[in-house]
Parts: C-alpha cells; sequence; structure tokens
C-alpha cells in the first residue's frame, strides 16, 4: 500500500538515530509552636528544673528530639536575651524536623520569622523543605526564592533553585520550572569556570538537570496525533523535536555525575523511547483504511519502527551495566531490569496483532497523569544527599 498516511508515519520513524502529617499555620509563640508530648514520653521529655539554652543543645545534640522540644519551648517560655531568643527559635525547629513534625516546625520558623522580620538563607531553605513534605508546593517555592536570594555560595544558590524549580514542576507551572532549573545549572556552570567552589557533591546539580529533563518530556508527552494527515504531519514533527530535547537533557544529567540522578535519568530516557514508539504505533487512522489496507499499514509500521525499541533496549542496558559497574542498587535499577525484559521479550515474540497495533510499551504514561501526581522510587539517597527532603520521582 502506498498512502500519504504511512510515509508519513514511516518517514518521522526514518529520521529517529518522609511523610509529615497536618496543615501548618502560622504562630509566633513557643508553646504553639513545641509539638505536644504523649503522655508515655512526659517524663523523658520535661526539663527537671529551668530550661536552659545548653541543656536543649544537648538534647538536640543527641538526638533527642523530645527532649530539645521540651526544653527550647521551656526556656522560650522565660526570659531569655535576643541572641538566646533566635538560637532556641531556630534549635526549636530542628527538634521538630528530627521528630517529623514538618507543621510544627514551619510554625517554630515563622515565630523566628514574626519576631525578627529576617532570617538566613538556611532558614528559609528547611522551611521550603517542611512545605515541601507537606506538599504545600506554592508556600515551597517561595521559601526557596527567599533562600536563594539570601544564598552566597554557588552550591546553596543552585540547590535554592533546583528545590524551588521542582516546586513549580509540581504545580504544573513548567515554563517557570524550567527558568529555575536552567538558571541553577548556569550557576554551576559559572561556578566551575571560574573556581569559585568546589562543590561538595553534586545531587542538586543532577537534580536540576534531571527535572528539566523532565520538563520537555512532559511537552512531549502532551503533543497530540491527529488527523487529518496534514496535521498529523505537523504533530509528529513536533513531538519529534520535543523528543530531542528531552534526550538532550537526560544526557546531561548523566554527564552530572551523580548515580541516583543517573540512575534516574537513564531509566526515563529509555521510557521516552517507549513512549515515541507508542505515540506512533497508536496514531489515529483514517476510517477509508479497509482491513487489508490496515494490515499492511501496521505490518510495515512495525518494521519500520523495530529500531525505536532496540535503542530503548540499549539504554536500559547501558543504565543497567553502568549500575551494577559502580555497584549501585536502587528502585530504578529493578525498574530498569524489568523494562529490559519486557521489550526483549517483545522482540522475540511472535506477532499476534496482525493488522494491528501492538499493546503499549509504556502502558503507564497516560496523558491524563497530572504534574502534581509523584511516585515513590523506594530507595532514598544518602542523609549527606537527603538533607531534609528530596522529592519523590515524578512517574513522568
Amino acid at each position: 500500500m502506498s498512502r500519504p498516511l504511512v510515509r508519513i508515519a514511516l518517514a518521522v520513524a526514518a529520521t529517529f538515530e518522609v511523610a509529615c502529617a497536618g496543615k501548618p499555620a502560622a504562630v509566633v509563640t513557643p508553646e504553639d509552636a513545641a509539638v505536644t508530648v504523649q503522655p508515655g514520653e512526659a517524663t523523658a521529655a520535661a526539663p527537671l528544673g529551668p530550661a536552659t539554652l545548653p541543656d536543649a543543645e544537648a538534647a538536640l545534640a543527641g538526638g533527642d528530639a523530645a527532649r530539645a522540644v521540651a526544653l527550647f519551648s521551656g526556656y522560650l517560655g522565660g526570659e531569655p536575651d535576643e541572641t538566646g531568643v533566635r538560637q532556641a527559635y531556630l534549635g526549636l525547629a530542628r527538634a521538630q524536623e528530627l521528630l517529623r513534625d514538618c507543621a510544627a516546625a514551619i510554625r517554630a520558623y515563622d515565630a523566628y520569622l514574626a519576631r525578627f522580620s529576617d532570617g538566613p538563607a538556611d532558614l528559609f531553605a528547611r522551611r521550603g523543605a517542611c512545605y515541601a513534605e507537606l506538599g504545600e508546593w506554592k508556600a515551597s517555592a517561595d521559601s526557596y526564592g527567599e533562600a536563594f536570594t539570601r544564598a552566597t555560595l554557588p552550591s546553596a544558590k543552585v540547590e535554592a533553585l533546583a528545590r524551588q524549580g521542582y516546586a513549580y514542576f509540581e504545580l504544573g507551572q513548567l515554563d517557570q520550572a524550567e527558568q529555575q532549573l536552567q538558571q541553577a545549572d548556569q550557576i554551576y556552570v559559572a561556578s566551575q569556570e571560574q573556581n569559585s567552589e568546589r562543590f561538595s557533591n553534586y545531587y542538586f546539580v543532577g537534580m536540576a538537570r534531571f527535572y528539566r529533563a523532565a520538563v520537555w518530556h512532559r511537552r512531549f508527552r502532551d503533543v497530540p496525533i491527529r488527523l487529518p494527515e496534514k496535521q498529523m504531519t505537523e504533530d509528529f514533527a513536533r513531538k519529534f523535536a520535543l523528543l530531542e530535547k528531552a534526550q538532550d537533557a537526560y544526557n546531561e544529567t548523566i554527564k552530572a555525575k551523580h548515580m541516583f540522578w543517573v540512575s534516574a535519568a537513564g531509566y526515563q530516557l529509555g521510557s521516552l523511547f517507549e513512549e515515541f514508539y507508542d505515540a506512533m504505533m497508536h496514531a489515529p487512522v483514517p476510517d477509508w483504511l479497509d482491513d487489508k489496507q490496515r494490515q499492511v499499514y501496521y505490518e510495515e509500521l512495525k518494521n519500520q519502527l523495530r529500531p525505536v525499541v532496540n535503542k530503548a533496549i540499549w539504554v536500559f542496558e547501558k543504565n543497567l551495566a553502568t549500575a551494577r559497574r559502580l555497584g549501585y542498587e536502587s528502585e530504578f535499577t529493578a525498574q530498569t531490569e524489568a523494562k529490559l525484559s519486557e521489550l526483549q521479550a517483545v522482540l522475540l515474540a511472535g506477532d499476534t496483532t496482525l493488522g494491528k497495533p501492538h499493546p503499549p510499551l509504556a502502558p503507564e504514561a497516560r496523558p491524563e497523569i497530572g504534574a502534581g501526581e509523584i511516585a515513590s522510587v523506594g530507595q532514598e539517597p544518602s542523609p549527606v544527599d537527603r538533607k531534609l527532603y528530596v522529592p519523590e520521582l515524578t512517574a513522568l
């Protein structure tokens, strides 16, 4: 069969090479900022005399968060000097974070700001992290914006922008997300060229690049394939251009050389090729094609799209080999291995869909998935990388 529709599809193919409960509320008193100590904890947590700042700091340093909360609150309820108040509110907030009570930590940070009106970059960054834990993405983005304006080191600026960009990504504000994430990468590159700072790790560089790739991935996915054939040609061209943008961005993520994000980017890159295959395989077909024409169309299309499947397999194999060579295991390696097995089975299996499209290779990639829906990766980064909050990766 020689139809324009077939030529359109084949031409495009040929060009292809943790959890916190409650909501924050504005508070300005140490009593409201304190956590409620459970009855069984009362003896251990309550101070046995006048609460002192050194005792509270010692409890916090020793990991006794409940006692630290009680001591910091008791100290703030007395008549502390201004320097002590500043230190106590920040210590109280950190103790609340250790208890995973993000709402109470936010109240402590807000109490500090209500009294002193300004604070260090780290205060706004940690508050932004707490808002993120609660899914309060707008408040998180705003707080990280404040952290960025106060940050001095390039690494602190990169972290603030990466986290702020992720918050915008969760809000579905892709243009704003891309702007912040690109700026983060530019600051990192400039710092390396100027030797202004040696980064202790590249976690947030990888994060910024990964979610910038995710922005392009979302845009790729959102392009529909529509009839008539002229419209289909335009849609395929637009979708392919976005695929190239996403592919380049995922490759840049891999160059950041942080294994958590390398593994994540490799997995999503393979998935990107799967989705491209599905978009072409399941593109609309005009009603005027009869059964015989449909059969010829799909058989030719399957043959022409085989390199796309091979490309996805190659990416998944490369991702898995890299992880194994470095002894890295995560949910991504398990998912990559599963995807690899599925695709290899597609190549080995006989065609049981004569005259019909193959089943989707990436059925989880549905247009109805919203930007705010996320899927857990199961494995958290190390405490050094994670700090307080590391976002779970989007399902894309």
